[in-house]
């Protein structure tokens, strides 16, 4: 009996601790979450007053049509895939790295927002033509011109994991492994959330091909 009375004062402090940690933490937490969210609107509404600035020297994408493989296919899709980026040539593609809508206002200014989003849509766009269009090319075992279109989405910026996937694959497919080498240095590089798991995957796929 003696031992229980010596421990309930033990367990009570204990106790008493814990949910003293735990609603300091906790009001620590709203604070934290309450200056975030004070910090936020206060640069939102720094960026609404944000004059227009000159966009017109962007690094927009320059789709170079004699670089890829624009030869007339019996293949359907690989026929829609050459129109679509025509139609794409035409417009303002630019990579925008995933930049928040604030982040372009804060830079660029909040009249030149709508503009920004579609040109950064139609980068999107243009992406995922090219790696639809290089995987069908190789469902049809045409190495040489799918290489050519994953080429051209890597120096455009892409940081597309399954891109640089493929691209390495067909390296090995036409005995050209050692390209692969400069994919890695590339892909090291990129300023992407990306880039440790491509430059992984890159090494493996090197690795294999040894």
């Amino acid at each position: 009996m003696s031992f229980l009375r010596n421990f309930g004062p033990a367990v009570f402090g204990g106790v008493f601790i814990l949910c003293f940690e735990i609603y300091y933490h906790r009001k620590k937490d709203d604070r934290e979450r309450e200056n975030s969210k004070r910090a936020f609107w206060n640069r939102e509404n720094e960026a609404n007053n944000v004059r227009r600035q000159d966009i017109s020297f962007l690094n927009y994408v320059n789709i170079k049509t004699e670089n890829l493989p624009m030869e007339e296919s019996q293949d359907e899709e690989i026929t829609q895939f050459q129109k679509d980026l025509l139609e794409l040539k035409g417009k303002r593609i630019l990579n925008l790295k995933n930049a928040s809508n604030t982040d372009l206002k804060m830079q660029y200014g909040p009249a030149n927002l709508p503009d920004l989003i579609t040109y950064d849509e139609n980068y999107i766009t243009l992406i995922n033509l090219l790696t639809n269009w290089a995987t069908r090319l190789i469902e049809l075992e045409d190495s040489e011109a799918a290489i050519k279109v994953l080429e051209f989405g890597i120096s455009v910026g892409s940081d597309s994991s399954r891109m640089f996937c493929m691209l390495a694959t067909e390296y090995n497919k036409v005995g050209t492994p050692e390209k692969t080498d400069n994919l890695i240095t590339l892909a090291k590089s990129l300023d992407s959330i990306m880039k440790n798991s491509i430059v992984s995957k890159l090494k493996t796929i090197r690795k294999y091909a040894q």
